[in-house]
């Protein structure tokens, strides 16, 4: 689990440094395995202005560029790019330099007889977006010519080792209660939101009744008119802090929510769904495509989540491209379902699939989070994408496992050595979440 300090604080009030933290997360038993730089690899990425263009000499299709960084310093680069132009302001990546994309080291190369210093980039070779037609260009950043382009470059990230007896701190805000618990900090109140939903979902969601079946609970909220894009800035840095790709606001918003509260989520183009959403057992050869570009064979009794056509995805593990979301998506499908662990164990080893929801799910997710995710990603998605959002739709139900536990506050203390006070007993049991009575047998 890789979370940084910065997102830890969106869930946590508190004033100890990185160093304090670490500290209090062994000795809660939440191993630090690790601490990088994030983007660390992306820091010789600099934000630099195209002062003139030539037509290279030996090439029709190439352009030779004189690139400010600022202070006079000039550098010739060779671009293939039609929107190279005076006065663009774009991305540098200097010789030594990797490029994500392609894992490739820059170096001063010869391209046609002209001696190129590194070159001027792409979004999707900086592997920001998809979009690959064109340098980037950015606007109203005369003021930073020769900084950095990759403002958390300097921000450290920890990489925590997870027990499997622990999935609550698979999300940030899991292990932010830890902390708190602990006297850390306090844990922040999730803001409430209050979103008005006129409308009915016009997808009928059902969970089949049958022998096996690995759904209990399937949650659902339609949005409509939607404006897919690429992610805000503050989206884009928190997906590649995860090491992450970001992909479109829809995919990046199921994927932070993920990281964030511990909730898988699956956004559906709805347009792509045949009438409705059949959440049942497969049937041993039929297949579906997913969304790593595989094609799966299934056997008997795997959960599908599935419309009249035929499988759209395995529940709580992958889904499926005939129902992927894309940027020109109007109208989406968002998911928030709870999975029984046994189950997606069984389908993931057979079919050896291993993804961050798979790895989730078999550890149990808290059904409590399905409505709680689906309003935190209607919530963002028509923030950043617009559009129109339906009534939360929940179909299925759990049996409630939760236990009454006696807690023998003098049996406590000969087993641990110290004794505790009852107010102190309390804090603690609140702080995690647990329902508290006090009183006598």
């Amino acid at each position: 689990m890789i979370l940084t300090l910065s997102w830890l604080k969106n869930h946590l009030t508190t004033n100890a440094n990185l160093t304090k933290i670490i500290d209090k997360l062994t000795s809660i038993g939440l191993e630090v395995e690790g601490i990088k730089e994030t983007n660390n690899s992306l820091s010789d990425f600099k934000i630099a202005k195209v002062i003139k263009v030539d037509k290279h000499p030996n090439a029709d299709k190439l352009k030779l560029c004189d690139v400010s960084l600022g202070k006079d310093k000039i550098i010739k680069v060779v671009c293939g790019a039609a929107n190279a132009r005076n006065g663009l302001i774009t991305i540098y990546a200097p010789p030594g330099s990797v490029i994500p994309k392609t894992k490739m080291k820059l170096k001063v190369a010869k391209i046609r007889g002209v001696e190129s210093y590194g070159m001027l980039c792409s979004e999707s070779e900086l592997n920001i977006s998809e979009k690959s037609d064109g340098i980037i260009e950015l606007k109203n950043t005369e003021k930073d010519i020769g900084k950095n382009y990759f403002k958390s470059s300097g921000e450290k990230s920890i990489d925590i080792s997870i027990t499997p007896n622990r999935p609550d701190c698979l999300g940030i805000r899991g292990i932010a209660r830890d902390l708190a618990s602990s006297g850390l900090g306090r844990l922040k109140k999730q803001p409430s939101i209050k979103i008005l939903q006129k409308f009915k979902s016009p997808i009928k969601v059902s969970i089949k009744k049958e022998k096996h079946q690995g759904c209990g609970i399937f949650g659902s909220v339609y949005i409509k008119n939607v404006k897919n894009k690429e992610s805000p800035d503050w989206l884009k840095k928190r997906i590649i802090s995860l090491g992450l790709k970001p992909i479109s606001a829809i995919v990046d918003t199921t994927n932070y929510i993920m990281f964030d509260l511990n909730r898988p989520m699956h956004a559906y183009d709805a347009d792509k769904i045949n009438q409705e959403i059949i959440v049942r057992n497969s049937k041993k050869g039929e297949s579906f495509e997913a969304l790593d570009n595989k094609k799966y064979i299934l056997q008997n009794n795997m959960c599908v989540i599935s419309d009249k056509s035929g499988a759209l995805g395995l529940g709580g593990i992958i889904g499926g491209t005939r129902s992927g979301t894309e940027l020109s998506s109007k109208n989406i499908l968002l998911e928030s379902a709870y999975f029984f662990p046994s189950q997606i164990r069984k389908t993931s080893k057979l079919l050896n699939i291993d993804t961050d929801a798979k790895y989730r799910f078999e550890r149990g997710i808290d059904p409590e989070s399905i409505k709680i995710g689906l309003d935190l990603g209607m919530c963002m998605i028509l923030d950043i994408c617009g559009g129109e959002a339906s009534k939360i739709s929940i179909v299925g139900k759990l049996k409630d496992n939760r236990k009454i536990i006696d807690f023998d506050a003098e049996k406590f203390a000969k087993v641990v050595g110290f004794s505790i006070t009852s107010s102190e007993i309390k804090k603690i049991l609140l702080s995690l979440g647990c329902i508290f009575k006090s009183g006598g047998k």
